[in-house]
C-alpha cells in the first residue's frame, strides 16, 4: 500500500495510479501563468465594479420568473394560452433578488434602474449616425482598414464644398472611439503550461519539452390539460432539478439561482493555404437561456478561450489542466453563492455548476478520457456496443483506477488511467453524465451520411456488381438533382456524390434521400432510411413530450430492426458504432437535459464563422490570433452597445428617419415616414426568414408588399392587369366564370340571400397580380426569431431569378377541426392576384388542386401521396382561393418507382413530368411536425 504524502492526509492506494489520480484531484498544482493583454486600449475595471456583472434579459430561469420580484415564488404555475402546460418551481433555489451584497430585498422591492444616462447620450459615440457607421463597417460590412480610409476619405472631400465636419477621420479614429467603450470590456488573458509528468530517461518526446499558450477570457464577467411532462429549455430536464436539490442542502444557497455552465469545443480549420491555419475555440453558454434564444443564434454562444493544438500523446494532459485552469474562476462559485446583476435591474445570489460539455465523438472520447471506439456514456464492450450496460460514473472510474493498472483498465473498460478530467475538482459534477448528445456528428453526419448512405452504394455492388451498380447510383443522383426547388433547400445538381461534405449538404440530402433510392433498394432498406429519418427529426423537436418520446423509441426500434438486410447481405461486418450507438441514449439524455437541438455542435460550428473564421480573414496573417482576439472584443464592445442602445428606444426606425425626424422637428415641420426602397424586399431571395415577433398566431399569409414595378424586374415579363389579360397569360378561357363563383362563395350569397337565384356579384375588370405571398408561420424546431415564428415566401412567376419559371405548391387548409393531412389539401398556385369588389379588396390565388392517394401515408415512406387532379371531364381542376386560406408551402417529390430519370430533366421540369408525388415531410422540421399530426 502507497501512502498519500501531502500533510494532512491520510489516504492509502493500492498503486502509484491510485496515489496520482487522488493527488491530481485533491491537492492540484495549478500550471504557471503568464498573463498579458493584447489591447492595450482595453481599460483597468476598478474595485468598485467587483459585482457589475449582467446577465441577459430572460436569463433568470432557474427559479422564478423575472418580472416577478416577489420572495414569496409558487411551486408551480401556469404557462401558455388557455393554461394548457404548468411549470415546476424548485422550493428552495428560487432566485430571489438581493441587494449588492446579497441582502435579500422584500417582495415588490423595485429594480435598480439599468442605466442612468440620458436617452440622448450616445457615449463614447458623438451621435446615432457615428454608432451606426462603425456598426455597420466593422461588424456587417466587415471592411478592412485601408478600405474604411477610402470611404472615409471620399465621404471627407465630398464634405469640404459645404463645410460638413467628418464623422470619423481614419480608421484608427474609428478603432479608438470601439475599443473605449466600458461596454463588453472582457480582457482577455494567457497562460503558458507544460508538460510536469514523469520523463523518460532518454529519446524524451519533443512534446514534454515544449511550451503551450491558451488564451482566455474570464467566464465570471459576462453579459449576460394532462398531466404529461414536456421537455424545452435545459431547466426542465433531470439533471437540473437533482442539481438544485443538492445544493439547497446548504441552508446558505437558498434563495440563489442556479446558473449552469453550458461548454463546447470544436477545432475548425480557416484556411488550407497558409502555415497557422488551425485553430480551437472553447465556448460557453449556460442553462437559463430559453432554447428558442440559443437557437435562435441571439448570442446566446460566447467564445472565451483558444486553446493550444498539440501533438496527440500530449493532447488529454493538456486539454484538461487548461480547462481546469480557464474555469478556476468559477470554482468559489460552486459552493458559496456570489452576487450577479441582471438584466432586468435586480441583484442576484448565483450558484454556479458545470453543466453539460458540447463536442463531437472525437472531443468526447478526449473529455471523458476513454479509448477511441468505447462509448463514452455506458460500459458496453467496443465489440458489442448495443448490447445493455450500466451507465459510466465518475465514482466507478476511480474504483477501477485504484485497483487495476493502465492496461487493464484500456483493455476491459477503454479507460485512459493516467489523466484526470477537469471536472475532478468541481462539486457534483461527472464528466460522463455532462457528455452532451450530438444530433449533427452522432445522427446526421454519422449514422445517416458516413453509414447508410455509405452502405447504399456497397449494398449495391454487392447485389449487383459494379457496373449495375454505378448505373443506379447514376440514376439516384439524378433523381436528387431533378428534385423542384424549396425555400432554403441545398441543391445538388450532379447528385450526392463529391468529396467535401458540410453538415448543411448531409441535412439537404436527408431532405430528399429517401423517394431518391425508392425502388432501387429493398423495402427494408427505405424503412430504416424512413425510422432514422423519423428518430431524427422527433429528437429535433423544440418541445419533447412524453408521447413523443415513446415514439422515438419506437422509431430506433425499427432501426435497429429493418438495419440488419445491411448485415444479412454482407455489406456490413459489425454494428459496433459508437455514433449509431449512441442513438439509445437519447431518451435518457432528453430527460437529463432537455430537447436536444439546443446542445448540439451545430450551435458551436454557426459560432465558428462569427468568432474566429471571418476574424481571420480579416487579419493580415501575420500572427493572426492577437488580431482576432482584438477583433472579437470590438465585435463585443459593438454588440453590448448595440444592446444598451436598443434598451434605451435609441434605435428606433431607420438612422435616416431619425435624423429627418430630427430635423423636421428642428424647422417645425411634420414628419411622414419615408417607404421602403425596393431593393430592399427580400422577396427575391430563396431564404426562410427568422422573424422576431411575439408568438400569437399559427399561420397567416399575405400577399407579399412589393411594389409592383420591382415585382416586374424579377420576372421580365409584364403581368396581367385585368381578369381577361390574365385569363390569356394561363389559358383559362373560363377562369372569369370562376371568379364570379369564388365571389360568391366569398359573400356568402346562397346562405343568405331569400331568393333561389341569386344575383351575381360584380367586380371591377381591373386586377392587380403579384409574384409571391408572405407565409408567417409557428416554426420553432426550424431556425426562427426569439418567438418561434418564420417567414418563408409561396412563389408564382413566369421567371424566378432570371431563369425559369416557379409555380410553388402549398398547403391549404379545407377542414380545421382535423389534423394533419386530413385538414389540408395540396394546391399549385398559378397565379396571385387581387381585386376589388364593392369597395373591398380580395387577395386570392388561381390554384391546381391535388388529390390525395389514400386515406393514410405510404407503409414504407412514411409519407402522403398527392396526384393532379381532374374534373369528370378529364379537365384539370381549377379553381380561386382567398390567400387566408393558404397555410405554407408544400414540397412535393416525384414517386419515381423504377422509372430511370432522364439525363434533360430540370428541376423546374418535375411537377409536369410525373403524375404522382410524395409529400415532402422531411423537408423541414415544421412540414415533419404538420404532417406527422396525420397519423
Amino acid at each position: 500500500m502507497i501512502p498519500c504524502t501531502k500533510m494532512g492526509c491520510h489516504r492509502w492506494f493500492r498503486n502509484k495510479l491510485g496515489l496520482t489520480q487522488h493527488v491530481n484531484v485533491y491537492h492540484p498544482v495549478l500550471p504557471s501563468v503568464n498573463i498579458s493583454m493584447p489591447v492595450e486600449q482595453c481599460q483597468e475595471s476598478s474595485a468598485g465594479e467587483e459585482h457589475s456583472q449582467v446577465l441577459p434579459d430572460g436569463y433568470g430561469d432557474s427559479g422564478n420568473p423575472l418580472d416577478d420580484p416577489s420572495n414569496s415564488n409558487p411551486l408551480a404555475e401556469y404557462v401558455g394560452p388557455g393554461d394548457r402546460y404548468y411549470r415546476n418551481y424548485h422550493p428552495n433555489l428560487t432566485g430571489r433578488p438581493c441587494d449588492s451584497l446579497g441582502n435579500f430585498l422584500p417582495a415588490g422591492h423595485p429594480a435598480e434602474p439599468l442605466t442612468n444616462m440620458r436617452p440622448d447620450d450616445w457615449s463614447p459615440y458623438s451621435s446615432r449616425l457615428e454608432f451606426e457607421l462603425a456598426d455597420f463597417l466593422f461588424t456587417r460590412s466587415q471592411m478592412s482598414a485601408a478600405n474604411i480610409n477610402e470611404l472615409l476619405n471620399l465621404w471627407n472631400a465630398s464634405l469640404l464644398s459645404t463645410g460638413g465636419q467628418p464623422i470619423f477621420r481614419d480608421s484608427g479614429e474609428m478603432y479608438k472611439t470601439i475599443d473605449s467603450t466600458p461596454l463588453g470590456d472582457v480582457q482577455w488573458e494567457k497562460f503558458s503550461t507544460s508538460y510536469t509528468g514523469e520523463r523518460p530517461t532518454e529519446n524524451v518526446p519533443p512534446w514534454m519539452n515544449d511550451t503551450y499558450d491558451i488564451w482566455f477570457r474570464s467566464p465570471k464577467e459576462y453579459e449576460s390539460a394532462t398531466d404529461s411532462r414536456q421537455w424545452e429549455d435545459f431547466m426542465s430536464g433531470d439533471w437540473a432539478w437533482k442539481q438544485a436539490d443538492t445544493i439547497s442542502h446548504d441552508m446558505a444557497t437558498h434563495g440563489s439561482t442556479f446558473v449552469p455552465i453550458i461548454l463546447g469545443s470544436d477545432k475548425t480549420t480557416v484556411s488550407v493555404a497558409t502555415g497557422q491555419n488551425d485553430y480551437y475555440p472553447l465556448y460557453l453558454s449556460i442553462g437559463n437561456i430559453r432554447n428558442k434564444v440559443c437557437r435562435a443564434h441571439r448570442n446566446g454562444v460566447i467564445l472565451i478561450a483558444f486553446l493550444a493544438i498539440p501533438h496527440s500523446e500530449s493532447s488529454g494532459h493538456l486539454f484538461h489542466s487548461s480547462l481546469a485552469y480557464i474555469l478556476h474562476d468559477l470554482m468559489p462559485g460552486t459552493t458559496e453563492p456570489i452576487v450577479m446583476w441582471f438584466g432586468d435591474g435586480h441583484y442576484r445570489c448565483v450558484i454556479f455548476g458545470l453543466g453539460p460539455y458540447i463536442a463531437d465523438y472525437e472531443e468526447q472520447v478526449l473529455l471523458a478520457c476513454i479509448v477511441r471506439g468505447w462509448c463514452v456514456k455506458c460500459l458496453a464492450m467496443r465489440q458489442a456496443l448495443d448490447t445493455d450496460a450500466l451507465y459510466r460514473s465518475h465514482e466507478h472510474a476511480e474504483a477501477l483506477i485504484e485497483e487495476f493498472d493502465l492496461k487493464n483498465l484500456r483493455d476491459e473498460y477503454g479507460i485512459i488511467g493516467d489523466i484526470i478530467p477537469f471536472t475532478s475538482g468541481f462539486p457534483h459534477a461527472d464528466i460522463y453524465e455532462l457528455i452532451a448528445p450530438d444530433i449533427l456528428h452522432q445522427i446526421i453526419k454519422g449514422t445517416f451520411k458516413d453509414h447508410l448512405v455509405e452502405w447504399v452504394e456497397s449494398y449495391l455492388k454487392a447485389m449487383h456488381g459494379t457496373a449495375k451498380a454505378n448505373a443506379i447510383l447514376n440514376d439516384i443522383d439524378r433523381r436528387i438533382a431533378a428534385v423542384a426547388p424549396f425555400t432554403g433547400l441545398c441543391r445538388f445538381p450532379e447528385g450526392c456524390h463529391f468529396k467535401q461534405w458540410t453538415g448543411n449538404d448531409s441535412k439537404a440530402l436527408m431532405k430528399v434521400y429517401l423517394p431518391a433510392i425508392e425502388g432501387h433498394v429493398p423495402v427494408e432498406i427505405v424503412r430504416t432510411f424512413r425510422a432514422l429519418l423519423e428518430f431524427t427529426y422527433l429528437i429535433h423537436r423544440n418541445v419533447i413530450t412524453e408521447e413523443t418520446l415513446v415514439t422515438i423509441e419506437d422509431a430506433i426500434n425499427r432501426f435497429h430492426k429493418h438495419r440488419e438486410i445491411f448485415h444479412e447481405s454482407g455489406t456490413v461486418q459489425t454494428f459496433s458504432l459508437p455514433r449509431q450507438h449512441a442513438m439509445k441514449h437519447y431518451p435518457d439524455l432528453i430527460h437529463l437535459f432537455r430537447a436536444p437541438n439546443g446542445l448540439c455542435t451545430s450551435i458551436t460550428e454557426s459560432k465558428h464563422i462569427d468568432a474566429v473564421k471571418d476574424p481571420y480573414r480579416r487579419t493580415n496573417r501575420n500572427k493572426p490570433l492577437g488580431q482576432m482576439l482584438i477583433i472579437n472584443q470590438r465585435l463585443d464592445k459593438l454588440a453590448a452597445s448595440r444592446r444598451d442602445f436598443s434598451r434605451r428606444g435609441m434605435l428606433e426606425g431607420s438612422c435616416l428617419t431619425a435624423t429627418m425626424q430630427l430635423f423636421s422637428t428642428r424647422d417645425g415641420r411634420a414628419h411622414s415616414n419615408t417607404s421602403e426602397a425596393p431593393g430592399s424586399n427580400r422577396c427575391n431571395e430563396d431564404t426562410d426568414e427568422a422573424v422576431d415577433c411575439p408568438t400569437s398566431i399559427e399561420a397567416h399569409v399575405e400577399l407579399a408588399r412589393t411594389p409592383h414595378t420591382y415585382l416586374i424586374t424579377l420576372s421580365k415579363t409584364k403581368r396581367a392587369r385585368t381578369v381577361t389579360e390574365l385569363a390569356a397569360e394561363l389559358n383559362l378561357q373560363h377562369l372569369p366564370t370562376i371568379l364570379e363563383e369564388f365571389l360568391l362563395q366569398q359573400l356568402d350569397t346562397y346562405d343568405n340571400c331569400d331568393s333561389d337565384l341569386p344575383e351575381w356579384p360584380t367586380y371591377g375588370n381591373k386586377i392587380t397580380v403579384v409574384n409571391a405571398a408572405a407565409a408567417l408561420f409557428y416554426a420553432p424546431s426550424d431556425i426562427s426569431g426569439i418567438g418561434g415564428m418564420q417567414r418563408e415566401y409561396i412563389r408564382s412567376c413566369h421567371s424566378w431569378q432570371n431563369g425559369a419559371p416557379r409555380y410553388d405548391r402549398a398547403f391549404v387548409n379545407t377542414d380545421s377541426g382535423l389534423k394533419g393531412m386530413y385538414g389540408l389539401d395540396i394546391v399549385r398556385i398559378l397565379a396571385f392576384f387581387s381585386f376589388v369588389s364593392q369597395s373591398k379588396r380580395y387577395p386570392c390565388a388561381v390554384v391546381r388542386w391535388f388529390d390525395r392517394v389514400g386515406d393514410k401515408p405510404d407503409t414504407d415512406t412514411g409519407m402522403w401521396i398527392v396526384c393532379p387532379a381532374f374534373t369528370a371531364q378529364r379537365c384539370p381542376s381549377i379553381g380561386i382561393i382567398h390567400v387566408d386560406t393558404l397555410y405554407r408551402t408544400a414540397h412535393l417529390i416525384p414517386l419515381y418507382a423504377t422509372r430511370p430519370v432522364s439525363r434533360n430533366l430540370k428541376p423546374h421540369h418535375s411537377y409536369d413530368s410525373f403524375t404522382a408525388f410524395y409529400i415532402n415531410k422531411f423537408i423541414d422540421h415544421h412540414a415533419f411536425s404538420l404532417l406527422s399530426d396525420s397519423y
